[in-house]
């Protein structure tokens, strides 16, 4: 790659234990009311760490649960206001407290025949509700009609609503908008089946959800204004898209050496100008190169250029920093 070459100037490090496995799950990094997080498991563990607005701290705070699930079988965790924390299963969603109780649990029917199905949980952008995905009733013939998606009061877990999705037996994950907007992102991915990805907003009707344009990705980086840079499952190509204007699409065979393959799955903005990606010479490369792209051409603008190889993920926080890590160590970057 013909690329200007950036340097970077790190300006922080820190330790958390269980990052590098926590960055290849579906609730490794999380945007939850405007604050980055970074949820990993160590040890029955669960910590929650909240990145720092400073961008001279990795962690502003970190909080800590007993793992229900220690064995290894599949949850997905969201902190939630107050310091507490939304835990979906294959069989239920809980709300623990701060301290451990437990506030309150809904159960639901499990994927019976669907070992990769997961769901995913969020409170809402207004903090009211816990939106949650989770496997649907079955019909009269026994078949299921899809996956839903629930409303429960974040306080009681009462069910406030319930929509059916076009999704079955998928895995799912949930992001907010960096720019408080009322909608949350919902992918799910179903393997060979593809992907949806979807728009919900919980109304005093119920809740609303719409495709998210024509992202069909479950690695998506969000922006402000609702824009989605979604990374195909495979590495070949990503593309931006955003409500009333058409997508734009980059190949990995027309911007990057011959095989090689955009990875990491942490698409995102390190601000409003630039995006940065991580590109490798296979998909399960575990040295990468970072590449910033132009926000809305999505044309590669420079190599970024650390102090050693760099691993494959990146997550950008939106401030005109990112962050990688090196065995459990988080690092703090910035262009020099």
């Amino acid at each position: 790659m013909n690329y200007p070459q950036v340097p970077v100037r790190l300006l922080a490090h820190e330790s958390l234990p269980g990052i590098a496995d926590a960055l290849g799950t579906m609730d490794g990094w999380l945007l939850r009311d405007g604050a980055h997080w970074l949820m990993t498991r160590h040890e029955g563990v669960i910590t929650g760490g909240r990145v720092a607005g400073d961008p001279s701290r990795v962690l502003a705070d970190r909080a800590v649960w007993t793992d229900p699930a220690p064995d290894g079988s599949d949850t997905y965790c969201s902190p939630l206001p107050g310091g507490a924390l939304a835990v979906s299963s294959r069989e239920a969603v809980t709300v623990h407290e701060a301290d451990g109780t437990v506030r309150w649990e809904h159960r639901h029917r499990d994927w019976q025949h669907s070992p990769e199905a997961a769901g995913a949980c969020t409170p809402d952008p207004a903090r009211r509700v816990l939106l949650a995905t989770m496997a649907g009733p079955l019909g009269p013939d026994g078949l299921s009609r899809g996956d839903i998606c629930r409303a429960l009061d974040l306080a009681t877990g009462e069910v406030l609503a319930e929509h059916v999705l076009p999704s079955l037996s998928a895995t799912y994950a949930f992001q907010q908008f960096p720019d408080a907007r009322p909608e949350v992102l919902l992918t799910a991915s179903m393997g060979q089946d593809g992907t949806h990805c979807l728009l919900v907003t919980c109304t005093a009707g119920g809740l609303d959800i719409r495709a998210a344009g024509t992202a069909q990705e479950p690695y998506v980086g969000l922006g402000a204004d609702g824009v989605l840079i979604s990374q195909d499952v495979g590495g070949g190509y990503l593309c931006r898209t955003q409500d009333g204007a058409g997508d734009v699409i980059i190949e990995a065979r027309n911007v990057l050496p011959d095989e090689w393959v955009f990875v990491g799955y942490t698409p995102g903005f390190v601000d409003s100008d630039r995006i940065l990606v991580v590109t490798g010479e296979e998909q399960w490369a575990e040295e990468g190169t970072h590449l910033l792209l132009d926000a809305r051409t999505l044309e590669p603008v420079a190599e970024l250029d650390y102090p050693q190889v760099p691993g494959v993920a990146a997550v950008p926080l939106g401030d005109g920093t990112w962050l990688t890590h090196d065995q459990e160590t988080v690092q703090r970057w910035t262009t020099a």
